[in-house]
């Protein structure tokens, strides 16, 4: 008898054996070396939390100068409030070929310039510290390996994540998006599947998995929480739903 595609049966259109263990084995490396990358950054970050404020009189332009020998520490730097700005960041959901019909989403940003030694920056607050901030106050930029990790200005302290734990989501998305596609490569192996409309709802799970991991690392809101779990509930119901529909 005849056999088309690449193999009998329920086989025909699937990879070869030997392509889907080498999509296997590329997915298993990737996963590991994101993971190692996640694991390096949640370090990182612990380290940034665990480290004390610079002493008064500490080395001025090195992040180590704590009273310990070569422990690091976060570097104060005084700084004076020039500016201020707010506005919104607009999206718009709209159905092609159906205008007006579409739905816009606008979120109010505000900013506080901040002038420091050698260095001028536009920094993110909450509404509490634009509408107290005036030009001429004084200002304290807090620094951790040269990144600005914290601002005061008079009444208000604000935080920012150091890049090692904002980069973990998105290593942490990328290696579940990886390991999603190993999966594919041992249950299925047609790239008809792969590219299936249903297969884009992976995109969600991963985004949704990595969300969840993220917070369990360093943390969230219940309400965060809360919604991350609807999310990704969700996007695993849209997709197995898609799938069997398709």
């Amino acid at each position: 008898m005849r056999t088309t595609g690449y193999g009998r049966g329920g086989q025909r259109g699937r990879l070869p054996v030997w392509l889907r263990v080498l999509v296997v084995l590329a997915a298993g490396w990737g996963a590991f070396l994101f993971g190692q990358q996640v694991a390096d950054g949640y370090t990182a970050t612990e380290e940034y939390r665990n480290a004390p404020v610079c002493a008064a009189g500490s080395a001025g332009g090195s992040a180590v100068g704590h009273a310990d020998a070569g422990e690091e520490c976060v570097r104060r730097e005084a700084g004076t409030v020039l500016g201020r700005r707010t506005g919104e960041h607009c999206t718009y959901d709209g159905t092609s070929g159906d205008a007006g019909s579409g739905t816009t989403t606008c979120s109010t940003y505000y900013d506080v310039q901040v002038e420091r030694p050698g260095h001028t920056d536009w920094l993110s607050v909450g509404p509490g510290a634009y509408d107290e901030a005036e030009k001429g106050d004084r200002a304290e930029v807090r620094l951790w390996r040269g990144e600005i990790v914290g601002l005061e200005v008079p009444g208000h302290t604000e935080t920012y994540a150091p890049s090692s734990q904002s980069g973990v989501f998105w290593r942490l998305a990328a290696g579940c998006l990886i390991l999603l596609v190993g999966g594919w490569g041992v249950v299925s192996g047609r790239l008809s599947s792969l590219f299936a409309f249903h297969s884009f709802g992976l995109l969600f799970v991963a985004f949704g998995t990595a969300w969840l991991g993220s917070m369990a690392l360093f943390g969230g809101h219940p309400l965060t929480w809360g919604f991350a779990i609807v999310w990704t509930g969700f996007a695993v119901f849209w997709t197995v739903t898609a799938r069997r529909m398709g």
